[in-house]
């Protein structure tokens, strides 16, 4: 057994979120050998949904693996715990990244334009090409072996892209063009 991944992903639980993607590239990581743990924080917006992704959790015989923690009001603690957070959604890049960014949690997300822009620019992580649940292992693989690096790169971003650090780059514009 290679060592243990955890792998998180912050979104409402419903379909648009791609939940069962995180659950087929958990499985694609235990084939290659990882002990794999898949943690997912969200409200329930669909309740079938969630009953196929508990089915299709004890399917795979991920039930000691895999917990729904529901809404979370403790997501910078919830980050730390993880070693990457999955944002498998074609739906834009959502704010969980920029808090992944912030809390030194590297992040893999599927190719959209968003999501693509904001791990070229932050460095932040990986993108994987979409509904490729092998490229998105690969990635994950390549983000946990690169971890000390990515976390540097990440919180690297978040600190240049404080409030503290945009209200100085307003000033000076509004000083250039005064």
């Amino acid at each position: 057994m290679k060592n243990q991944i955890v792998v998180g992903h912050i979104a409402l639980i419903q379909r648009p979120k791609r939940q069962d993607f995180v659950l087929e590239v958990l499985v694609e990581l235990e084939k290659r050998g990882y002990e794999v743990i898949g943690l997912f924080a969200g409200e329930v917006r669909d309740e079938q949904f969630e009953r196929e992704l508990k089915e299709k959790v004890k399917a795979h015989g991920l039930e000691n693996n895999v917990a729904f923690l529901g809404r979370r009001n403790d997501i910078p603690d919830f980050l730390n715990l993880l070693d990457v957070l999955m944002i498998p959604s074609v739906e834009g890049f959502p704010l969980a990244g920029l808090e992944a960014a912030s809390a030194g949690t590297p992040v893999v997300a599927c190719n959209v334009a968003g999501a693509e822009e904001f791990i070229e620019v932050s460095g932040d992580g990986m993108t994987f090409i979409e509904d490729d649940a092998v490229d998105a292992a690969t990635c994950i693989e390549k983000i946990v072996s690169n971890r000390d690096e990515m976390v540097k790169i990440g919180q690297l971003f978040a600190n240049n892209s404080s409030m503290e650090r945009y209200a100085e780059c307003l000033k000076r514009l509004f000083q250039e063009v005064g």
